[in-house]
């Protein structure tokens, strides 16, 4: 005998043969095919239900909410440090007013005094015999010591030269006046081939000899230049 068979669901969702049993033989209710034949809903559009098909949502644009993301920023474009933590450069500040070329390092070449004030050359010791030949040294406002390690002026090589304040060479800038002395040094410093015990002054191509080394002395500032005029 064949058995027919109407798959149905109650109310409560309780699925039973309507050919066999006139009400569901569970809880008594009674209730029609759900979704047509078969007992399976019909097919729903993505997004059409809660959740969309499989509980998914449609996918959404960036920075619509989806995912909590913000769109992307161009640098700088936020406040304090901008899009992508970091911040727009800033121009450098300009001087407010006329350099003092005697407070700040305005010359390539130029250097700073222990006080940070501009102290440009002034001067030159060339060598023109010894262990050092061919090779110059600045002379700089105020003392320029001589040593062989230590000191403005290092001169290598020669170790007739103490190891520091062999010697000095000083610029005094009120009178464009240059000098040479002794310091502490043990063998005798000669000017033009004389003895120097005192402070001597230097001009112009002057000769000082220490041990073996012979300096020529060359002097930038006098009378046709100076670097506090105009």
């Amino acid at each position: 005998m064949e058995i027919k068979s109407e798959l149905v669901m109650c109310p409560q969702g309780h699925y039973y043969n309507a050919a066999v049993h006139a009400s569901c033989p569970i809880c008594g209710g009674s209730g029609s095919a759900p979704g047509g034949a078969g007992g399976f809903s019909h097919t729903e559009a993505p997004g059409s239900a809660p959740g969309g098909a499989g509980g998914f949502t449609p996918t959404e644009a960036p920075g619509s909410g989806g995912g909590d993301f913000a769109p992307t920023e161009a640098p700088g474009g936020g406040t304090g440090w901008g899009g992508g933590g970091v911040g727009a450069t800033a121009p450098a500040a300009s001087p407010s007013g006329p350099v003092n070329p005697f407070s700040v390092q305005t010359t390539i070449g130029g250097d700073l005094a222990g006080d940070g004030r501009f102290n440009p050359v002034v001067g030159w010791l060339v060598c023109m015999d010894g262990p050092s030949r061919g090779t110059d040294w600045r002379i700089h406002t105020g003392y320029n010591y001589i040593g062989r390690e230590v000191g403005d002026i290092h001169i290598q090589g020669d170790n007739q030269i103490s190891r520091e304040k062999h010697a000095m060479v000083a610029f005094y800038a009120k009178t464009l006046t240059y000098f040479v002395g002794p310091a502490e040094g043990r063998n005798i410093v000669e000017l033009n081939g004389a003895p120097v015990f005192n402070t001597m002054e230097l001009k112009n191509y002057d000769v000082i000899t220490i041990g073996a080394t012979r300096l020529m002395f060359v002097g930038l500032c006098g009378e046709r230049f100076a670097w506090d005029r105009e």
